[in-house]
């Protein structure tokens, strides 16, 4: 059930940043005053995500070793947030961020191996 709960986390915080990404250049529902931000209904999809990625998030915490979770966690929200942004946004794919993947990749496996 752990790794259900660590798949969860991971796709919930990536399509939270993803949504955010997004919603930043939709319409916009209204800003936040002091920091002139606009929100758009995408940032708000976004903001819920994330908000279901941090309680999953706790609930990892709760049953796992910090040094366990975090980097395997941050490692595999890493490599898909790259894919997505060369997919989705149409950022550029260079051989430093292949090359940073796979080095997080390799250190992701090495933490899953017991």
């Amino acid at each position: 059930m752990t790794w259900v709960y660590i798949a969860l986390y991971v796709v919930f915080a990536v399509v939270g940043s993803t949504l955010l990404k997004a919603g930043a250049s939709a319409e916009e529902l209204f800003t936040v005053p002091l920091i002139n931000l606009p929100v758009s209904l995408i940032t708000l999809f976004g903001i819920l995500s994330y908000g279901v990625s941090f309680v999953l998030y706790t609930v990892l915490l709760s049953r796992l070793e910090l040094s366990f979770v975090s980097p395997v966690t941050v490692g595999l929200v890493y490599i898909l947030l790259m894919l997505t942004a060369v997919f989705f946004f149409h950022e550029p794919m260079t051989a430093s961020k292949i090359s940073g993947s796979l080095l997080v990749l390799v250190g992701v496996l090495l933490m899953i191996i017991k």
